[in-house]
């Protein structure tokens, strides 16, 4: 179905918020700098070979060289404007960001609402293509003096786009037609999944995230919680705790609920406490990242701090 016409028009609202030019992320004042790039910020319209038509959001540094690239997919009905507080961070650290607008996202408005099986069939098949980094989008990028370092790519996501990342970083899961496809990047280096879910009847177990052989960081809070969903916060540790031990990071904070208390996804005011625990969360990502794709930088992982966590296997 092409949308692109509505599309466009919708997102305005979007191109307005992604006004970036020369803005540095600010940090809670606990927590050092992350970097010191500005950020620029582009759309794409892409179309995959099946003819599946979407928009995607780039957040980028806002200056020429080469750059690692990190693949995001948002949460359930989510959009890349409303993780701004996350993407820009990670741009601004030297990384090119690139998120799809899923077809489930409530700025498209879509009428009527896409199905399920639709939108778990064109999520998985965005984030496939945008890993083989389509020329369309490198020309715009080379055009600003970008380029992509095709060497070292990271699968992100948050909530259902932390399980979207995770099959493209090798978990199994079950398609609402009962087949089980395998959707490896091969050349996915790394996976970030913040606030993945748990175990899904018919979708995906324990077996299913056990086949992930990537190096992984999973971030998740005492308060992440969904009633009715997930109603245990530490199911979202299920997927860390199948994946095999090797490179695994987890990062846990106290009363951290599912959307930081509102900076991202369902964005609010914040408390200080929570916006200083989510400053560490991004550090302790940044942190990751560097470790596996800048191994030429010295390196300083956070440090553990009251209310948080940190699990690293040995």
């Amino acid at each position: 179905m092409r949308h692109c016409g509505r599309l466009f028009g919708q997102l305005v609202v979007l191109i307005i918020s992604l006004h970036l030019a020369s803005c540095t992320p600010k940090l809670g004042s606990n927590v050092a700098p992350l970097a010191d790039m500005s950020v620029q910020g582009l759309e794409q319209v892409l179309e995959t070979p099946s003819g599946h038509r979407f928009q995607t959001v780039v957040f980028a540094p806002d200056q020429k060289g080469q750059f690692p690239l990190i693949l995001f997919s948002t949460g359930n009905f989510s959009s890349p404007d409303r993780y701004r507080e996350m993407l820009r961070p990670l741009a601004a650290a030297g990384y090119i960001v690139v998120a799809p607008i899923h077809l489930d996202a409530e700025i498209l408005a879509l009428r009527p609402k896409p199905k399920a099986a639709r939108v778990w069939r064109t999520r998985n098949e965005e984030v496939a293509f945008l890993a083989t980094e389509p020329e369309v989008l490198r020309a715009r990028l080379r055009g600003l003096g970008l380029e992509i370092d095709s060497s070292k790519k990271a699968l992100m996501g948050h909530s259902y786009g932390a399980l979207i990342a995770q099959l493209g970083a090798g978990a199994i899961a079950r398609d609402p037609d009962g087949q089980q496809p395998n959707r490896l990047i091969a050349d996915a280096d790394i996976l970030v999944a913040w606030s993945p879910p748990g175990p899904i009847a018919k979708t995906i177990d324990k077996k299913g995230w056990s086949t992930i052989s990537v190096p992984s960081l999973t971030i998740t809070g005492t308060a992440d919680i969904l009633p009715g969903f997930i109603d245990n916060w530490e199911l979202h540790k299920a997927s860390y705790a199948a994946t095999p031990m090797g490179a695994r990071w987890l990062w846990v904070g106290d009363d951290v609920d599912h959307y930081f208390g509102g900076k991202f996804g369902r964005i609010k005011p914040v408390s200080s406490v929570i916006d200083k625990r989510f400053d560490h969360a991004l550090q302790t990502t940044i942190s990751f990242l560097n470790f596996h794709l800048k191994p030429h930088l010295p390196h300083s992982h956070p440090l553990a701090q009251s209310g948080v966590s940190i699990s690293k296997d040995k």
